[in-house]
Protein backbone atom coordinates (compact mmCIF):
# COMPACT_ATOMS: atom_id res chain seq x y z
CA UNK A 1 0.00 0.00 0.00
CA UNK A 2 2.96 2.35 0.53
CA UNK A 3 3.91 1.95 -3.11
CA UNK A 4 0.33 2.65 -4.24
CA UNK A 5 0.11 5.74 -2.01
CA UNK A 6 3.47 6.95 -3.31
CA UNK A 7 2.42 6.44 -6.93
CA UNK A 8 -0.77 8.44 -6.41
CA UNK A 9 1.03 11.21 -4.51
CA UNK A 10 3.62 11.60 -7.27
CA UNK A 11 1.24 11.47 -10.23
CA UNK A 12 -1.22 13.90 -8.63
CA UNK A 13 1.57 16.27 -7.56
CA UNK A 14 2.88 16.38 -11.14
CA UNK A 15 -0.63 17.02 -12.48
CA UNK A 16 -1.28 19.87 -10.06
CA UNK A 17 2.16 21.44 -10.51
CA UNK A 18 1.91 21.64 -14.31
CA UNK A 19 -1.70 22.80 -14.13
CA UNK A 20 -0.77 25.61 -11.73
CA UNK A 21 2.04 26.71 -14.02
CA UNK A 22 -0.20 26.89 -17.07
CA UNK A 23 -3.31 28.10 -15.24
CA UNK A 24 -1.48 31.00 -13.56
CA UNK A 25 0.20 32.11 -16.78
CA UNK A 26 -2.85 32.46 -18.99
CA UNK A 27 -4.53 29.07 -19.19
CA UNK A 28 -4.99 27.83 -22.75
CA UNK A 29 -3.29 31.03 -23.98
CA UNK A 30 -0.23 30.49 -21.76
CA UNK A 31 3.20 30.50 -23.36
CA UNK A 32 3.79 27.23 -21.51
CA UNK A 33 0.96 25.28 -23.17
CA UNK A 34 3.55 23.30 -25.14
CA UNK A 35 4.41 21.59 -21.87
CA UNK A 36 0.93 20.00 -21.89
CA UNK A 37 2.47 17.06 -23.74
CA UNK A 38 4.25 16.17 -20.49
CA UNK A 39 0.93 15.06 -19.00
CA UNK A 40 1.15 11.82 -20.99
CA UNK A 41 4.50 10.95 -19.38
CA UNK A 42 3.55 11.68 -15.76
CA UNK A 43 2.04 8.24 -14.95
CA UNK A 44 5.04 6.39 -16.40
CA UNK A 45 7.36 8.67 -14.43
CA UNK A 46 5.48 7.95 -11.19
CA UNK A 47 5.51 4.21 -11.94
CA UNK A 48 9.25 4.32 -12.64
CA UNK A 49 9.98 6.06 -9.34
CA UNK A 50 7.97 3.62 -7.23
CA UNK A 51 9.41 0.69 -9.18
CA UNK A 52 12.92 1.81 -8.27
CA UNK A 53 12.01 2.42 -4.63
CA UNK A 54 9.85 -0.66 -4.02
CA UNK A 55 10.88 -3.01 -6.82
CA UNK A 56 7.31 -3.36 -8.13
CA UNK A 57 7.51 -3.01 -11.89
CA UNK A 58 4.62 -2.47 -14.31
CA UNK A 59 3.02 -5.58 -15.79
CA UNK A 60 3.55 -5.42 -19.56
CA UNK A 61 2.40 -8.56 -21.38
CA UNK A 62 4.65 -9.67 -24.22
CA UNK A 63 2.15 -11.91 -26.01
CA UNK A 64 -0.05 -10.48 -28.73
CA UNK A 65 -3.76 -10.33 -27.88
CA UNK A 66 -6.47 -11.75 -30.09
CA UNK A 67 -7.27 -9.63 -33.13
CA UNK A 68 -10.84 -9.05 -31.92
CA UNK A 69 -9.55 -7.13 -28.90
CA UNK A 70 -7.33 -4.93 -31.06
CA UNK A 71 -10.28 -4.12 -33.32
CA UNK A 72 -12.47 -3.49 -30.29
CA UNK A 73 -9.82 -1.14 -28.87
CA UNK A 74 -9.64 0.78 -32.14
CA UNK A 75 -13.32 1.18 -32.96
CA UNK A 76 -15.58 0.69 -29.95
CA UNK A 77 -15.27 4.03 -28.15
CA UNK A 78 -14.98 6.21 -31.30
CA UNK A 79 -17.88 4.33 -32.93
CA UNK A 80 -20.09 4.71 -29.85
CA UNK A 81 -19.33 8.43 -29.51
CA UNK A 82 -20.11 9.12 -33.16
CA UNK A 83 -23.30 7.03 -33.02
CA UNK A 84 -24.55 9.21 -30.17
CA UNK A 85 -23.11 12.60 -31.06
CA UNK A 86 -23.73 12.82 -34.81
CA UNK A 87 -27.54 12.38 -34.61
CA UNK A 88 -27.63 14.81 -31.69
CA UNK A 89 -25.55 17.29 -33.66
CA UNK A 90 -28.00 16.98 -36.55
CA UNK A 91 -30.92 17.74 -34.22
CA UNK A 92 -29.31 20.67 -32.43
CA UNK A 93 -27.76 22.33 -35.48
CA UNK A 94 -30.32 21.49 -38.13
CA UNK A 95 -27.95 19.26 -40.07
CA UNK A 96 -24.29 18.39 -40.50
CA UNK A 97 -22.29 21.08 -42.26
CA UNK A 98 -19.11 19.58 -43.66
CA UNK A 99 -15.89 21.15 -44.84
CA UNK A 100 -14.19 19.55 -47.85
CA UNK A 101 -10.72 18.17 -47.01
CA UNK A 102 -9.06 15.80 -49.47
CA UNK A 103 -9.45 12.05 -48.92
CA UNK A 104 -5.66 11.78 -48.64
CA UNK A 105 -5.61 14.28 -45.78
CA UNK A 106 -8.39 12.41 -43.97
CA UNK A 107 -6.61 9.07 -44.38
CA UNK A 108 -3.27 10.44 -43.19
CA UNK A 109 -4.88 12.14 -40.23
CA UNK A 110 -6.67 8.93 -39.27
CA UNK A 111 -3.72 6.55 -39.59
CA UNK A 112 -0.71 8.64 -38.58
CA UNK A 113 -2.70 10.42 -35.89
CA UNK A 114 -3.84 7.29 -34.11
CA UNK A 115 -0.34 5.77 -34.25
CA UNK A 116 1.28 8.84 -32.70
CA UNK A 117 -1.39 9.36 -30.06
CA UNK A 118 -1.40 5.65 -29.13
CA UNK A 119 2.38 5.76 -28.71
CA UNK A 120 2.01 8.71 -26.33
CA UNK A 121 -0.91 7.07 -24.55
CA UNK A 122 1.30 4.04 -23.88
CA UNK A 123 3.24 6.05 -21.29
CA UNK A 124 0.05 7.10 -19.54
CA UNK A 125 -1.23 3.52 -19.56
CA UNK A 126 2.06 2.28 -18.08
CA UNK A 127 1.10 4.03 -14.87
CA UNK A 128 -2.66 3.52 -14.66
CA UNK A 129 -3.35 0.14 -16.23
CA UNK A 130 0.05 -1.60 -16.20
CA UNK A 131 1.12 -0.52 -12.71
CA UNK A 132 -1.81 0.67 -10.55
CA UNK A 133 -4.62 -1.58 -11.78
CA UNK A 134 -2.78 -4.89 -11.14
CA UNK A 135 -1.82 -3.73 -7.63
CA UNK A 136 -5.39 -2.78 -6.77
CA UNK A 137 -6.70 -5.99 -8.33
CA UNK A 138 -4.46 -7.95 -5.98
CA UNK A 139 -6.11 -6.27 -2.98
CA UNK A 140 -9.77 -6.12 -4.00
CA UNK A 141 -12.11 -7.76 -6.55
CA UNK A 142 -10.75 -6.93 -10.04
CA UNK A 143 -14.02 -5.31 -11.17
CA UNK A 144 -13.85 -2.95 -8.21
CA UNK A 145 -10.18 -2.32 -9.01
CA UNK A 146 -11.17 -1.24 -12.53
CA UNK A 147 -13.75 1.18 -11.11
CA UNK A 148 -11.37 2.63 -8.53
CA UNK A 149 -8.61 3.05 -11.11
CA UNK A 150 -11.07 4.76 -13.48
CA UNK A 151 -12.22 7.20 -10.79
CA UNK A 152 -8.66 8.04 -9.78
CA UNK A 153 -7.70 8.50 -13.43
CA UNK A 154 -10.68 10.80 -14.06
CA UNK A 155 -9.93 12.93 -10.99
CA UNK A 156 -6.27 13.16 -12.05
CA UNK A 157 -7.46 14.95 -15.21
CA UNK A 158 -9.53 17.59 -13.38
CA UNK A 159 -6.61 20.04 -12.89
CA UNK A 160 -6.08 19.90 -16.66
CA UNK A 161 -9.64 21.09 -17.27
CA UNK A 162 -9.53 23.80 -14.63
CA UNK A 163 -6.19 25.15 -15.84
CA UNK A 164 -6.96 25.28 -19.55
CA UNK A 165 -4.72 22.40 -20.58
CA UNK A 166 -7.90 20.70 -21.80
CA UNK A 167 -9.91 23.45 -23.47
CA UNK A 168 -13.12 23.89 -25.43
CA UNK A 169 -13.64 27.38 -26.85
CA UNK A 170 -16.34 29.30 -25.01
CA UNK A 171 -16.94 26.63 -22.35
CA UNK A 172 -16.00 27.69 -18.79
CA UNK A 173 -13.32 25.46 -17.22
CA UNK A 174 -15.55 24.57 -14.26
CA UNK A 175 -18.18 23.16 -16.61
CA UNK A 176 -15.56 21.06 -18.37
CA UNK A 177 -14.39 19.83 -14.97
CA UNK A 178 -17.92 18.53 -14.32
CA UNK A 179 -18.61 16.94 -17.70
CA UNK A 180 -15.26 15.61 -18.92
CA UNK A 181 -14.51 13.36 -15.89
CA UNK A 182 -17.72 11.46 -16.62
CA UNK A 183 -16.41 10.48 -20.02
CA UNK A 184 -12.90 9.90 -18.70
CA UNK A 185 -14.23 7.47 -16.12
CA UNK A 186 -16.26 5.70 -18.81
CA UNK A 187 -13.18 5.36 -21.01
CA UNK A 188 -11.28 4.06 -17.99
CA UNK A 189 -13.92 1.37 -17.47
CA UNK A 190 -13.70 0.26 -21.11
CA UNK A 191 -9.89 0.21 -21.07
CA UNK A 192 -9.92 -1.56 -17.70
CA UNK A 193 -12.29 -4.17 -19.13
CA UNK A 194 -9.87 -4.68 -22.01
CA UNK A 195 -7.07 -5.14 -19.52
CA UNK A 196 -9.10 -7.76 -17.64
CA UNK A 197 -9.54 -9.61 -20.92
CA UNK A 198 -5.97 -9.36 -22.21
CA UNK A 199 -3.68 -8.20 -19.39
CA UNK A 200 -1.93 -6.28 -22.19
CA UNK A 201 -0.98 -2.62 -21.86
CA UNK A 202 -0.51 -2.29 -25.62
CA UNK A 203 -4.24 -2.87 -26.16
CA UNK A 204 -4.99 -0.30 -23.47
CA UNK A 205 -2.76 2.21 -25.26
CA UNK A 206 -4.49 1.56 -28.60
CA UNK A 207 -7.93 2.10 -27.04
CA UNK A 208 -6.71 5.27 -25.34
CA UNK A 209 -5.11 6.57 -28.53
CA UNK A 210 -8.15 5.75 -30.66
CA UNK A 211 -10.41 7.61 -28.23
CA UNK A 212 -8.14 10.68 -28.21
CA UNK A 213 -7.67 10.78 -31.98
CA UNK A 214 -10.85 9.25 -33.40
CA UNK A 215 -13.33 9.97 -30.61
CA UNK A 216 -14.56 13.15 -32.29
CA UNK A 217 -12.91 12.56 -35.66
CA UNK A 218 -15.87 13.54 -37.82
CA UNK A 219 -16.19 16.87 -36.04
CA UNK A 220 -12.74 17.90 -37.27
CA UNK A 221 -14.27 18.18 -40.73
CA UNK A 222 -17.39 20.14 -39.86
CA UNK A 223 -17.94 23.84 -39.94
CA UNK A 224 -17.97 25.38 -36.48
CA UNK A 225 -21.45 25.53 -34.93
CA UNK A 226 -20.46 28.71 -33.12
CA UNK A 227 -22.31 27.50 -30.02
CA UNK A 228 -20.33 26.51 -26.93
CA UNK A 229 -23.55 25.22 -25.34
CA UNK A 230 -23.98 22.79 -28.25
CA UNK A 231 -20.39 21.61 -27.87
CA UNK A 232 -20.95 21.02 -24.16
CA UNK A 233 -24.18 19.09 -24.77
CA UNK A 234 -22.46 16.89 -27.37
CA UNK A 235 -19.56 16.28 -25.03
CA UNK A 236 -21.91 15.38 -22.18
CA UNK A 237 -23.91 13.00 -24.38
CA UNK A 238 -20.80 11.20 -25.59
CA UNK A 239 -19.43 11.05 -22.05
CA UNK A 240 -22.56 9.49 -20.56
CA UNK A 241 -22.78 6.99 -23.43
CA UNK A 242 -19.22 5.77 -22.83
CA UNK A 243 -19.80 5.65 -19.06
CA UNK A 244 -22.91 3.51 -19.54
CA UNK A 245 -21.16 1.17 -21.97
CA UNK A 246 -18.13 0.83 -19.73
CA UNK A 247 -20.33 0.08 -16.72
CA UNK A 248 -22.11 -2.69 -18.61
CA UNK A 249 -18.85 -4.23 -19.85
CA UNK A 250 -17.26 -4.32 -16.40
CA UNK A 251 -20.39 -5.61 -14.70
CA UNK A 252 -20.70 -8.64 -17.00
CA UNK A 253 -16.99 -9.59 -17.00
CA UNK A 254 -16.89 -13.35 -16.25
CA UNK A 255 -15.66 -14.48 -12.84
CA UNK A 256 -13.30 -16.95 -14.51
CA UNK A 257 -11.41 -14.03 -15.99
CA UNK A 258 -11.13 -12.45 -12.56
CA UNK A 259 -9.56 -15.65 -11.27
CA UNK A 260 -7.13 -15.67 -14.18
CA UNK A 261 -6.25 -12.04 -13.48
CA UNK A 262 -5.12 -12.85 -9.93
CA UNK A 263 -2.62 -15.34 -11.37
CA UNK A 264 -0.93 -12.55 -13.34
CA UNK A 265 -0.71 -9.89 -10.65
CA UNK A 266 3.00 -9.30 -10.02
Amino acid sequence: MKAIAAYLAIVYALSIALSLLIGLTGGHASSFTGLSLLTMFMPATAALIVSVLWGERPYIASRMPALRYVLFALFFIPGLMHAVMLPLMTTLSGGLHWSTPSPVRIALNATVGVLIVSALAFFEEIGWRAWLLPRLAGRMPPRRAVVVTSVLWAVWHVPFQLSGIQYVAGVPPWKLAIVVPIGTMGVGLVIGWLWLRTQNVWVAAIAHGAMNNWGQFAFKYMQDTGSPSTDLILLAAGSFAVLLAGSVLVSVSPVTLEARLHQHVP
